[in-house]
Order: structure tokens, then sequence, then C-alpha cells
């Protein structure tokens, strides 16, 4: 017999299967356990639109809580994101880089972000100096060489013509988001006119319909041209699926993860940004505030740290470099800008897939007659494979595009430039 003091200071008897019956697990408390533990372990497939052609897809719902209730009622999730160019190091010679990937901090629940911050007061400080186009240029976009973030929508897809892959995760920029929404909102009033419960015709668990995106080369130009596909039967979600979708990395979890270490990195990259817009932005008490602030926010048990070695183990755990969905976004925002390889913002991303090279330590060389495209497949073969992609057998003959070298008429790429 096992025995428990009361309160009263007495000795209450409780036998040993009392013990055992009391932290006895429910059907509910072991399905709950083993959701979390499948999120763990679950490993993300970003969804790419890598090639020309249709693609057609099964847009889903946010993953609801244990509870049933939800904090969200959609299918995506808005994301801000920048990806930090920072210049290592150096004796001399040729600059070299390093890349982190950063959300706003804000998305992620801190209380300040420090791009957004530096962003103002240097625009500021811009316009106060009576330069316009240096405050134009700091507000811009990051192709600029800008602090404004990139902003997109991140949700979870089925793709259509390989269902059983299961969930991945797509990245809309925003004007294709509000494609696609307007589009929506078209469909749902005509079948609201019919039914009035009828629930999202894109998102629902039975009364989806398929989301087709056309990506197409329009001149020098590529668009992506979407379209719901409502002729066809609804494509309803299974059991399975909808236990896939409880079971997987919820989408903050995933687009709004802030490390000490990204937070190092961009306070690298501001103390940068003074030095190439000619101002002094990090030494305000506005801006150090605002460093403290995030600093103290920060969890405890994050013991990362930013450092310019490779070999660093915070550098390969927390999200250090660029990443492969990093160059195919770039990409596809200089086709929708109609920006081919031969200008300054391909000739940078160039530089990028060559950084990603040398970071993954893949075996693909970059030959002067390959195109970026070909350079991202090769890259995505590799990564997947891991075999040997190291151009075409033309290629294989001809000089190696070495970092600095350029082909006739094109430009180098303006990294850092100081103003």
């Amino acid at each position: 017999m096992q025995e428990e003091k009361t309160e009263d200071g007495g000795m209450q008897a409780m036998s040993v299967e009392d013990l055992f019956l009391g932290i006895q697990e429910s059907y509910a408390e072991a399905q709950q356990r083993a959701l979390e533990e499948n999120k763990s372990f679950a490993k993300t497939e970003f969804f790419r639109m890598d090639k020309f052609g249709v693609y057609r897809l099964r847009i889903l719902p946010v993953a609801p809580n244990p509870d049933g209730t939800a904090e969200r009622k959609s299918y995506e999730f808005p994301v801000h994101r920048m990806l930090l160019e920072i210049e290592k190091p150096s004796t001399g010679g040729k600059p070299s880089f390093m890349y982190v990937t950063v959300p706003r901090a804000t998305d992620a629940g801190y209380p300040v972000d420090l791009v957004d911050t530096y962003r103002k007061a240097a625009v500021a400080a811009a316009n106060d100096m009576g330069d316009e186009k240096l405050s134009e240029k700091i507000g811009g976009g990051s192709f600029g060489g800008g602090l404004k973030f990139n902003y997109g929508h991140a949700l979870y897809v089925l793709d259509l013509s390989e269902r059983a892959k299961g969930l991945q995760l797509l990245t809309l920029s925003h004007s294709q988001f509000k494609d696609l929404d307007e589009r929506k909102f078209k469909l749902w009033q005509k079948k609201l006119v019919k039914n009035p419960h009828y629930p999202c015709p894109i998102s629902s668990v039975y009364n989806a319909y398929a989301v087709e995106i056309e990506k197409k080369k329009n001149g020098s130009k590529t668009e992506y041209i979407i379209g719901i596909d409502n002729e066809s039967d609804n494509e309803v979600l299974s059991v399975e699926e909808l236990n896939a979708i409880m079971s997987a990395p919820r989408i903050p979890e995933i687009i709004y993860r802030y490390s000490r270490y990204q937070f190092e990195a961009t306070i690298e990259f501001l103390k940068q940004c003074d030095i190439k817009y000619g101002l002094q932005i990090m030494e305000t008490p506005e801006m150090q505030d605002a460093v403290e602030r995030l600093r103290s926010e920060l969890p405890k048990e994050d013991t990362g740290s930013f450092s310019f070695d490779k070999r660093s183990k915070d550098s390969k755990e927390n999200a250090g470099g660029i990443s492969l969905d990093d160059l195919f976004n770039r990409f596809d925002e200089l086709q929708e800008q109609g920006l081919g390889d031969k200008t300054e913002e391909g000739q940078e991303l160039r530089a990028l897939i060559r950084s990603f090279i040398e970071q993954e330590k893949l075996p693909v060389r970059v030959t002067r007659s390959t195109t970026n495209a070909d350079l991202l497949d090769m890259l995505e073969e590799a990564v997947r494979n891991g075999t040997d992609q190291s151009g075409t057998d033309d290629d294989r003959e001809e000089k190696d595009d070495e970092p600095g070298t350029t082909t006739p008429g094109e430009e180098r790429p303006a990294r850092n430039r100081r103003r």
C-alpha cells in the first residue's frame, strides 16, 4: 500500500493501482501527443513553380487547434522577409559575402523590428540632408539597395499531379495572392446566390475547386495566370490528408522563426548599411534602444550567435545561409520585372548562385553559356540527388565563369557600392 499525507497531517492510503490509474493516458491525450511528436520530426517540403506550364494545386485550409478553435480562419499567412547580404572581413582583394534570410521581427511577435526602425530613421536622415535619391533608395526594395521587406503569403498546397507527395509550402507574391483572392471572391459570390452557406471555394474541406497557375513567357517577362477550375468536380480532402495537415508544422512556426543568430546578423548588416549610405543611424539613441529592447525579448535558452566563420554550428543551425528557395524567389521576381541575366540584378542573382554552390559545396560549375534558369535547375537536382551536375556537354569544354568575369556586354554586379 502507498500512503499519502492529507492536509490535516493524517495519512491516507492510496494503492499502487490508484497511482497508475491516476496518470493513465486517454485516447484523446495519446492522439494529441502523437500529433505533437509527428510535427517535431516532420520535414517541410517547398513547392516551386520553376518550369513554364500549368500547375494544378489544391489549396489547403489552416489547421485548427485541437480544441476546435483557430488562430486564423484562412488558408494563408502573410510574411515579410529580407535576404541580408553581409560583407565578410577581408584584408584586400575581391570582397566576399554571406547571406542570412530574416523575417520581420514584429511578425514573429516581438515588439520592434531593427530593419524597420533603421529604415524609417535613415529615410528621415537622408531627407534632412536634402538627398532625395538616397531617401528613395533606402525606402525601396532590396534589389535597388533598399531596406523594404519583400511581402508574400505562405500556404500549404497539394500538387494534384503528384498528390501522393503530400503537403508542400508555397509562397505567393502579394500580387499573385491578390489575383487569387479576387477570383475566389467572384466565384464565391456566385455560389452564395444558390447556397447562402457555401464555404470557401478554394480551401474548404469538401467544396473546394482546383486552382490552376500557368507560368508563361510574355516577351521578355514571365507571367503567372491564375484561375479556378470550377468546371471540374470538387477536390475533396480525405481523412488521411486532414490528419496530415494537423500533423504538419504550423505555417507560423516556419515563416516567423526569429533567432538570436538572425538578430546579431541584422545588427552587423545595418552597421554596414551605415557605411554604405554614409549615415550614423546605429549610434542614435533610438536605434540603440531598439537593439537592447529586442535583445531582452529573445529567449534566454537561445544561445546562438552570428559568426563569419562558416564552420560555426550556429551558422548551420540558425538559417545562416542563403536557401534554394531564396534563389528561386529572386529569379521569379526578376522574371516578373522582365530583368534578364545580363542586367545588374541578373548578375547579382548569379553571384548569389555562386555563393550557394560554395556554401553547400555542390559539384556545379558556373560557365558563361549556362543561364541562371539552367543553374537553378542543376542546383535543385544536385541538392535532391547529390549527383554531379557540372553543366551541359557543351559547357564542359568552356572556361568556367569564374567570379568577377563577365560575358561581353554584361556589367559586373555592383555590390555594396559606396555612395
